[in-house]
């Protein structure tokens, strides 16, 4: 089985055994943590039912329980796969609606196997690119590339967020989480305009209409957009509306 120390990310393959818990400490940085062999097949099915299916493609962690319980209470068809070649002969077979993967797993490598399984099917699933584990002083910032993903989640992301992401790349829409979702995601808009606002303050006097506020600020705008789809995707041109409505309120002062 392999074993990924929480601290500095060190793995370790450990020898099979039935018991059902065991401490281990890391031979790099010397962190003791537990781990669960029950959890060590490389192909397990959650639950199988009618509805969407998800494969999980990632080692034995947190996160990957997380993910998993996040979409068994969503009612997803759920398989888990612990290492690559696993996880490309079940996405072959099952042909999942879903697949979250992380770039890296035995045998073969998730950054290898999204080009795999686009090459193999004509129809692939919508693939999320799991995020490393998570360190609290690590700066996270979007990876600048994910090779061949449709989009990516990491630890830092909250269950709303990551359900908004789920739901809007498979084009399922709450009406209730969509409100909630909506109501976050024009907040943000309104905290990156005002940030402007009160930085920018004699470049924003400037603006008349919202075309003025792209073209005099269009490096910050463009940041501030992909901000927006990143955190909330489909909602960058929430900017457009911020910027409008400020000019409507300005007008009439």
């Amino acid at each position: 089985m392999i074993v990924q120390c929480p601290k500095c990310l060190r793995r370790y393959r450990l020898q099979d055994t039935n018991a059902k818990l065991l401490r281990v400490k890391c031979r790099s940085c010397g962190n003791q943590f537990l781990v669960s062999p029950s959890d060590k097949s490389s192909h397990e099915i959650i639950q199988e039912k009618n509805g969407k299916t998800a494969v999980v493609a990632d080692i034995q962690r947190d996160f990957r329980s997380f993910i998993v319980g996040l979409l068994a209470s969503k009612n997803f068809n759920l398989f888990i796969a612990d290492e690559g070649e696993t996880a490309f002969h079940l996405v072959k077979e099952k042909k999942p609606d879903l697949l979250f993967v992380s770039p890296y797993l035995p045998k073969l490598m998730g950054i290898d196997l999204i080009p795999k399984i686009r090459e193999a099917m004509s129809e692939p699933p919508k693939i999320f690119l799991l995020g490393a584990i998570h360190n609290s002083k690590r700066y996270r910032r979007r990876p600048e590339t994910l090779y061949g993903a449709d989009d990516y989640i990491d630890e830092s992301f909250s269950e709303k967020k990551i359900i908004h992401k789920v739901s809007y790349h498979l084009g399922i829409k709450n009406d209730l989480e969509q409100e909630s979702v909506d109501n976050d995601a024009i907040r943000l808009a309104r905290s990156i305009f005002a940030d402007l606002l009160v930085y920018e303050t004699e470049k924003m006097e400037k603006v008349k209409k919202v075309e003025d506020f792209f073209n005099l600020f269009s490096q910050e705008a463009g940041e501030g957009q992909r901000y927006l789809e990143e955190n909330f995707p489909g909602s960058k041109n929430l900017l457009n509306f911020v910027v409008a409505e400020y000019l409507k309120r300005k007008a009439h002062k």
